[in-house]
């Protein structure tokens, strides 16, 4: 992500797993039908604080899943089951202020096992997206 032209945030998806196990004793299935585990590695820049906004994360609610067939999801993918599935410790941060890295587990609970996965912070004008199954 960049502010004025500076890169004040960098990210990488590491591995996308479908039908991921939960780990937290308080688990429950799926909403919407897979679990997708996204490991996470975040990295940001001390000028990210000059920024309008001084954090970035990979909240749940800028994850849009769109099946094989084109037809995009209309209900959230951080449903509560996608949020036990972990315990927290195994859980990639919501977000990360300026000089901070992390690597973690993003959850998201999706209807096919099969799709693309779209990520945009509400304020950008684009995002990213990626297969899943990872190809």
């Amino acid at each position: 992500m960049t502010d004025k032209d500076k890169t004040v945030a960098s990210f990488v998806i590491n591995s996308i797993q479908v039908d991921a196990p939960c780990t937290n004793e308080y688990a429950t299935a799926p909403e919407n039908g897979h679990f997708i585990a996204l490991n996470v590695s975040m990295e940001t820049d001390p000028a990210l604080a000059e920024s309008v906004i001084p954090q970035f994360g990979l909240a749940g609610y800028g994850w849009k899943a769109i099946a094989e067939n084109g037809t995009t999801f209309n209900g959230s993918l951080s449903s509560f089951s996608a949020m036990m599935c972990l315990p927290e410790t195994e859980r990639f941060p919501s977000a990360l202020g300026p000089g901070e890295k992390a690597t973690g587990t993003i959850i998201l609970d999706v209807p096919t096992p099969t799709g693309v996965l779209v990520h945009q912070q509400g304020f950008m004008a684009a995002g990213w997206e990626w297969e899943y199954p990872a190809k």
